[in-house]
C-alpha cells in the first residue's frame, strides 16, 4: 500500500471514530446526491475503455449498504422535494442517480437496488436510445482500444489521427484517458469528426453487447417500478456550446419524448459532462424542469441552486483499501467536506 493511501485511510478512520465525518453530522440539513455510471461484472469491466466509470454489482451493493445504514435514500425527484419542504427525517436525505441510460443499469443495478428496496434516478440521452447507438465517448474509447490491440501499426495510426485533430501526444500509457479528455475541448463538429475518423481507422469494430443503452421499454419498466427517469439531453452535447435554439431542442424535445415513452412526468435534468452555466440553468427552468444536477462535487445546503445541484461521484477504487475492500470511513471522509481537493 502506498504511503499516500495509508495516510488517507488513517485520517479517514480517525475522523470517523471521532464523529467529525459522521453522515448524521455532515449531511444534516443538506441534500446529498451520489452518482454512478456503468455497473459491470469483472469480465466486462476489463473490456470497457474507462474502468473509472464502472462499479461491479458487488461494489454497488457495498455502496448501497453504507448509504442505507446512514441516510434516508431515494430517487432525486422525491428526495429533492422532501428537502425543499424541510420534511423531518431521522437521517439525512440522499438521492441515488445513474448517468447515461446504459443497459447494464437495467441488467445489473436494478436487481441490486431491488434487493435493498431502493429507488433511483436514471438520466437518459434520448437520441442515442432512439437510434440504438453508443454515446460518442464510448465509440471513441472502443475504437482506440481496437487500434491499440492491432499489431500492425495500430498505435501509429491512432497517434496520427489524434495529431491531425490537434490533440497532444501524451505517450502510449495514458493515450486513451488523454484522448477523451482533450476531445471534450474540441468544438462539437470537430469532436464528432474525430470519433468517425477513429472508427474508420480502427475498422469500425463492433461494440460488445453489454455496452448498449437501455430501450424505451426497459426504461418504462424502471418507471413502472417506481424509479425516476430524467433527461440527459437529446444528443449528449456540451450544453454551454449550444445556441438558444439548440438548447431548447435538447431540453424540450428530450422531455417530451421521455414523458411519452415512459409514462412518467420528467422533471429532472442532468447536464452532459456536468457542463452548465447561468444561461443553461435558465433554459432548464424555462423548459419546465424542477431541478438539474451537475458533476460539481459536494452536498447541497439551503443556498444551493435547484438547477445546479452538486453530486458526489462514486468511484470504487477511491474508497478501497490495498486489497480492494470497501472502506466506509473513506466514503464518509470524501463526502464530509474535509477531504483535500473535494471541497
Amino acid at each position: 500500500m502506498s504511503v499516500k493511501i495509508r495516510l488517507r485511510n488513517s485520517a479517514a478512520h480517525l475522523l470517523y471514530a471521532t464523529g467529525l465525518t459522521s453522515p448524521g453530522l455532515r449531511g444534516r440539513e443538506r441534500l446529498s446526491i451520489v452518482t454512478f455510471h456503468r455497473v459491470l461484472p469483472e469480465a466486462e469491466l476489463r473490456a470497457y475503455p474507462y474502468p473509472g466509470l464502472v462499479v461491479t454489482p458487488e461494489e454497488l451493493d457495498a455502496f448501497l449498504a453504507y448509504f442505507s445504514d446512514h441516510f434516508d435514500c431515494g430517487a432525486l425527484a422525491t428526495q429533492h422535494e422532501r428537502y425543499l419542504r424541510c420534511e423531518a427525517s431521522t437521517r439525512p436525505l440522499l438521492a441515488l442517480t445513474f448517468d447515461d441510460g446504459q443497459y447494464d443499469n437495467y441488467r445489473n443495478a436494478r436487481p441490486v437496488l431491488a434487493r435493498r428496496g431502493l429507488m433511483a434516478s436514471f438520466f437518459v440521452p434520448v437520441s442515442a436510445v432512439e437510434r440504438r447507438e453508443l454515446l460518442w465517448h464510448d465509440r471513441l474509447g472502443f475504437s482506440i482500444l481496437a487500434l491499440l490491440r492491432q499489431t500492425q501499426g495500430g498505435e501509429e495510426r491512432l497517434k496520427r489521427v489524434l495529431a491531425l485533430a490537434g490533440l497532444p501526444d501524451c505517450g502510449s500509457r495514458a493515450i486513451l484517458e488523454s484522448a477523451v479528455r482533450e476531445s471534450k475541448r474540441l468544438a462539437a463538429p470537430a469532436r464528432l469528426r474525430l470519433v468517425e475518423e477513429l472508427a474508420e481507422a480502427s475498422g469500425n469494430p463492433a461494440a460488445p453487447d453489454f455496452a448498449r443503452l437501455m430501450t424505451f421499454d426497459e426504461l418504462a419498466e424502471l418507471a413502472a417500478e417506481g424509479h425516476e427517469i430524467g433527461s440527459h439531453s437529446m444528443t449528449h452535447c456540451m450544453m454551454p456550446e449550444c445556441d438558444d435554439r439548440a438548447l431548447a431542442y435538447e431540453l424540450i424535445e428530450s422531455r417530451r419524448i421521455l414523458q411519452d415513452r415512459v409514462g412518467q412526468s420528467v422533471d429532472s435534468f442532468c447536464y452532459p459532462n456536468g457542463d452548465s452555466d447561468s444561461r443553461t440553468a435558465n433554459a432548464v427552468a424555462k423548459a419546465g424542469y424542477r431541478r438539474a444536477v451537475t458533476t460539481s462535487w459536494g452536498l447541497n445546503g439551503p443556498a444551493a441552486s435547484r438547477f445546479r445541484l452538486r453530486r458526489c461521484d462514486m468511484v470504487a477504487k477511491h474508497v478501497a483499501d490495498s486489497v480492494g475492500n470497501f472502506v466506509p470511513a473513506v466514503v464518509a471522509f470524501r463526502m464530509s467536506g474535509f477531504y483535500p481537493g473535494l471541497r
